[in-house]
């Protein structure tokens, strides 16, 4: 644990590490920015993973505001206080209470997969809270009969935990039989698009989130719960779905092309049921834009974000051009 990330990385500089106490839970938290006058940003990470997915793009985003990212319960290094602690709908809750213990108002949101989902659960809840929705590869549903089209590398995964003991025996047979090593680059492989745009430090940390997981008896288990979760929602598709209809915040999604996890028919989906939606396609991108390619995701939601910022509370959003926005590849 590092109190100033600077001392892994310069850029890093002014990211620190803070503990707090949300309803008797130790929440490790990511925050920047408390000097800057500006929007309170919270950054909601995905399944598996922690607030440092979010290091690269966190001081990008600090010069805009405050920032706050949070290893939900059941991840990175926040301990769950139950057992049902890591599931969607009380994640969801949780990052209401969060906000409140540290008394901030009304937010820009930014979710990546699992925390996408999350942040479409609480702007759907808190629209009077939620000022802007930032959407980076969200976990959504998709129509049945665009199914078949879905990955599937994300059938094997995530098909055994319909059954929930089957989940998570397989979960464990991967942490007997692989090492941490192992489990990273076969994490990266599905994940990026090219895991050789990961910065080594950033990749390191990721690493290091693995080693902990496999020493913490609690880890396994709130990952697993998690996963359940996450399939029971977007497989159930009505509450999710009736969520997404009622998220009242301009909303930009951010997706890779060479997504294997949210594919192409999960994105079509939300724009169908959400037309006013805006979409900022990455061509070459996998499912976690701001680890992958942190300046390119910087260079998309920043200039959204500004100029939604300038319209004020009432004034209209600038209208886009064509509701899509395919950004050039650069790699």
């Amino acid at each position: 644990m590092h109190e100033d990330w600077g001392r892994l990385a310069g850029r890093w500089a002014g990211i620190r590490s803070e503990h707090i106490d949300v309803r008797g839970t130790q929440v490790h938290t990511l925050r920047a920015g408390d000097d800057v006058d500006g929007p309170c940003q919270l950054l909601v990470h995905g399944l598996g993973g922690s607030a440092s997915n979010w290091l690269d793009v966190i001081p990008g985003l600090a010069h805009r505001g405050p920032v706050l990212a949070p290893d939900l319960p059941g991840f990175g290094r926040t301990e769950p206080p139950s057992d049902r602690a890591a599931r969607v709908g009380a994640n969801a809750r949780f990052l209401a209470a969060l906000l409140d213990r540290v008394g901030w108002g009304r937010v820009e949101v930014h979710g990546n997969s699992m925390g996408g989902m999350l942040s479409v659960l609480f702007a759907s809840r808190e629209t009077e809270r939620v000022t802007s929705l930032l959407l980076a590869a969200p976990a959504l549903t998709s129509s049945r009969r665009d199914i078949p089209q879905l990955s599937k590398a994300t059938f094997l995964r995530f098909g055994p935990f319909f059954i929930p003991l089957v989940g998570r025996r397989l979960l464990e047979r991967a942490y007997e039989r692989m090492s941490p090593e192992e489990l990273y680059e076969d994490m990266a492989a599905y994940i990026h698009a090219d895991p050789d745009r990961v910065s080594s430090e950033l990749a390191e940390v990721t690493l290091d989130n693995i080693r902990f997981g496999r020493e913490t008896p609690w880890r396994l288990p709130g990952f697993a719960l998690a996963t359940t979760s996450v399939v029971w929602a977007v497989t159930g598709r009505q509450a999710l779905e009736r969520a997404i209809r009622e998220v009242a915040a301009p909303t930009l999604i951010v997706w890779g092309d060479q997504d294997r996890l949210v594919g192409r028919p999960v994105i079509d989906r939300a724009r169908r049921l959400r037309p006013d939606w805006e979409l900022a396609e990455l061509p070459g991108v996998g499912h976690a834009a701001m680890v992958e390619v942190p300046e390119r995701y910087l260079e998309v939601v920043v200039p959204w974000l500004d100029a939604r910022l300038a319209s004020g509370p009432s004034g209209p959003a600038p209208e886009p051009a064509t509701g899509e926005l395919r950004v050039q590849d650069r790699a």
